[in-house]
């Protein structure tokens, strides 16, 4: 089947809305990622802002497992429904909490924290899974690419706005973010359905649903298994160690505001803007090719995340966390078209929230652990992170020899 291009694959109805539905979150997402934790340690120490985005990541944790189990039974769109209304109620929480005192902020942030990072991710298999059957298999990585495009784009214009505007007008700048996140509530109403409908409400237990999805991932082997989840809880751990500590580092070291922490997260939203159709387009040139976004999404980030950690230049330091963290999209999309290419469509939503609450267990544990590195030294807090990235080579390069034996085993049954 011939590939098409990313501009044909923006006139499908599912994903341009999804598009546009991640651009809206992402201008509500882009400045909620450096302002929650700076408010929060405001209010709060350290410790309090890992132990708050740790319980977020709980729930996080047990609500993807029930979420793809829904989405595979009962249908992708409700479930991002759902999720957009989390975001809703977490922006709004958060914009309430502005108004209280210190303990009252603590508790209400630490509620709307749960809801933007934790309830949020019940949709985490039903992207995966809408995406991958609107379009051809070929086209997964141009497709699972452009969505996350419309969110990055999201995140520029949102990170900047907000930043800028939050400096002189607080109250308008969370009301802005709440009404970004309800917009994709109305986008994602649009969405039409893509789970078969013979497939949907199926008179079938949970107990039942979860055996043949254990059957499914038991046929495709214990090495391919245990080097993705080994992948997923390095990744993991080394986000979760550090993605907190980004703006009150640069602020604390390097002496930099709001306004140039917005400008600095602007930049690197354009970075990841700009390499995300890259990264589209090398995960997608070759049967395998996410294997090399695997690679520059984890080793080389991992890489200039150390220089980060190390330099007392900060320029050198931006700089290296604006590569660092660009290059990560290499590593999202290689993942997501490596899941969509090993599971099946009937649970296809279920395998990859197991995985993603494997990914979000780390997020329970790293910042916990992020907090007790960064109040002890905040360099050491990245260094580890970074050895984290590196320490990625090892999986990688087993689940390379996975599909390599694969690709054999798949001639050989060709030829006869």
């Amino acid at each position: 089947m011939r590939k098409i291009s990313y501009f044909s694959l923006l006139c499908k109805r599912n994903i341009a809305i999804m598009f546009l539905s991640n651009m809206a979150i992402g201008l509500m997402d882009g400045p909620m990622r450096w302002l929650l934790p700076l408010l929060l340690m405001e209010k709060a120490r350290p410790f309090l802002v890992g132990l708050s985005f740790s319980i977020a990541n709980l729930g996080d944790t047990v609500i993807a497992l029930l979420g793809g189990q829904f989405s595979d039974r009962f249908g992708r769109k409700i479930m991002l429904v759902i999720s957009s209304f989390f975001y809703t109620i977490g922006s709004l929480l958060l914009f309430i909490a502005f108004w209280q005192g210190s303990l009252n902020f603590i508790i209400i942030g630490m509620i709307a924290t749960i809801f933007i990072y934790g309830l949020s991710g019940i949709s985490s298999g039903s992207t995966l899974a809408l995406i991958t059957e609107s379009i051809s298999k070929e086209d997964a990585g141009k497709a699972l690419s452009l969505v996350p495009f419309g969110g990055l784009m999201g995140r520029i214009l949102g990170s900047s706005f907000i930043g800028i505007l939050f400096r002189t007008k607080p109250v308008e700048a969370l009301i802005a973010m709440t009404v970004f996140s309800a917009i994709s509530i109305l986008l994602r109403l649009q969405l039409k359905e893509t789970l078969q409908l013979k497939s949907m409400g199926e008179n079938i237990s949970l107990i039942e649903h979860l055996k043949g999805t254990i059957n499914a991932v038991k046929m495709l082997g214990s090495l391919c298994i245990l080097s993705i989840v080994a992948l997923i809880i390095l990744n993991g751990l080394s986000l979760a160690i550090c993605g907190n500590y980004y703006s009150p580092y640069l602020t604390e070291n390097f002496g930099l505001d709001s306004a140039k922490i917005g400008v600095i997260f602007s930049l690197l939203g354009l970075i990841q803007l700009l390499l995300t159709p890259v990264a589209g387009i090398v995960v997608d040139r070759y049967d395998y090719g996410f294997l090399n976004g695997l690679i520059l999404g984890n080793v080389l980030s991992g890489a200039f995340l150390l220089v980060f950690a190390l330099t007392h230049l900060p320029f050198v330091a931006v700089l290296a966390m604006i590569i660092s963290s660009g290059l990560g999209v290499f590593h999202s999309i290689g993942y997501d078209v490596m899941m969509a290419k090993i599971s099946k469509n009937r649970f296809r939503a279920t395998i990859y929230s197991g995985m993603m609450a494997v990914w979000n267990m780390m997020f329970i544990l790293g910042p916990v652990v992020g907090s007790i590195l960064y109040s002890s030294s905040p360099k050491l807090t990245f260094f580890v992170a970074s050895a984290l990235l590196l320490v990625t080579f090892i999986p990688i390069k087993k689940i390379s020899i996975y599909f390599h034996n694969l690709v054999q085993a798949e001639k050989i049954t060709h030829c006869r």
